[in-house]
């Protein structure tokens, strides 16, 4: 998977006290609600589920997109480690959880833990064995402030033993699958999360991993939950969005995300309109103004973080631009929030 982070010259625990920003599909929404109790999380552990499974349910991993995203949403000195999980394969030494990568600051290590995902995360450990999960991700990083949690699957070696109140941390829990059963696999997943004050997102299927993912990176960071929209396009159709921004919001984060690495999708047209007309837009160096655009690719997920911004209406226009995955039209999840980057 090749990154590229570009400026393009032309072109549960939710919130710090947010001032001014308003994001909705058309200029008639109401502000977002804001929170004063929260803290940026400094030390996280993922526990990401790599059993047989996900072959199936997740077969364009996009649980490593998912945290790949994560990592670009924390800030440099955040610590980060990540653990994989299955019921692993004692009769040939391979335990049923391991390390993927140790605690570290994702700034220095950003390349290095990425790397470590795409190499370990192969769906290739059995079962599904929360036990072993939490244990593993409690031995390697005793000292965390919250975890992230990642199943397709209900526990399914012996009795689960309440591993997540051990090290009660909030706990940020994605479940998707036909593994998890609508009764007592969901009641649990939900239970892990209430305890320890984070927050369940029960996902249909892989498709939608990386944007859970990506709202558990605003939670985790303080930032308001990102406001969403879900398109199915096909090849060469575009559709315009517009979204309000308020007067101390400078700075806008948009993230496209999508299931298929054959696929492909843009973003353009950015322009800021406020009530006496053209503010700003992407692709000029003259007046009326110029937003300043900065770019991050990967084979399933954009981001495009915008700033220069001031009280107006931000709108932008995404495009299917190729669909390679065999199906006529393809699902585009479109995400605008806050960034934790200036």
């Amino acid at each position: 998977m090749r990154r590229v982070a570009k400026p393009l010259l032309g072109s549960g625990v939710v919130g710090l006290l947010v001032v001014g920003l308003i994001l909705a599909p058309s200029g008639s929404a109401a502000p977002l609600a804001s929170a004063s109790a929260c803290s940026s999380a400094k030390d996280i552990e993922a526990i990401v589920d790599d059993s047989g499974s996900m072959a199936i349910t997740d077969p364009n991993r996009l649980r490593v997109q998912g945290m790949n995203l994560l990592i670009d949403d924390l800030s440099p000195n955040t610590q980060l480690g990540a653990v994989e999980f299955g019921s692993g394969f004692e009769s040939l030494g391979i335990p049923g959880a391991a390390t993927v990568f140790p605690p570290g600051a994702v700034g220095s290590n950003a390349s290095a833990m990425r790397s470590a995902l795409d190499t370990a995360i192969q769906a290739d450990n059995g079962a599904t064995d929360y036990n072993a999960a939490f244990a593993k991700s409690d031995t390697d990083n005793p000292g965390a402030d919250a975890r992230v949690f990642l199943t397709d699957g209900g526990h399914d070696i012996g009795t689960y033993n309440e591993g997540h109140l051990v090290h009660k941390v909030p706990t940020y829990v994605i479940g998707f699958g036909t593994g998890i059963s609508p009764g007592p696999d969901q009641a649990r997943l939900k239970k892990i999360a209430g305890d320890t004050g984070g927050k369940y997102f029960p996902v249909q299927d892989a498709s939608q991993l990386q944007a859970a993912m990506n709202s558990i990176g605003a939670a985790l960071t303080c930032q308001t939950p990102p406001r969403q929209f879900t398109d199915t396009l096909g090849k060469g159709q575009s559709k315009l969005h517009s979204i309000t921004v308020g007067a101390a919001t400078k700075t806008l984060q948009i993230t496209l995300t999508w299931a298929s690495p054959l696929d492909k999708f843009k973003l353009s047209g950015l322009r800021l309109i406020g009530k006496n007309g053209l503010i700003a837009v992407a692709s000029r160096s003259q007046p009326p103004g110029k937003l300043k655009v900065t770019k991050t690719t990967s084979s399933t997920f954009t981001i495009v973080k915008v700033s220069k911004l001031r009280k107006g209406t931000l709108s932008f226009k995404v495009k299917a631009a190729k669909i390679g995955s065999g199906t006529p039209k393809v699902t585009l999840t479109t995400q605008v929030g806050q960034s934790t980057h200036k």
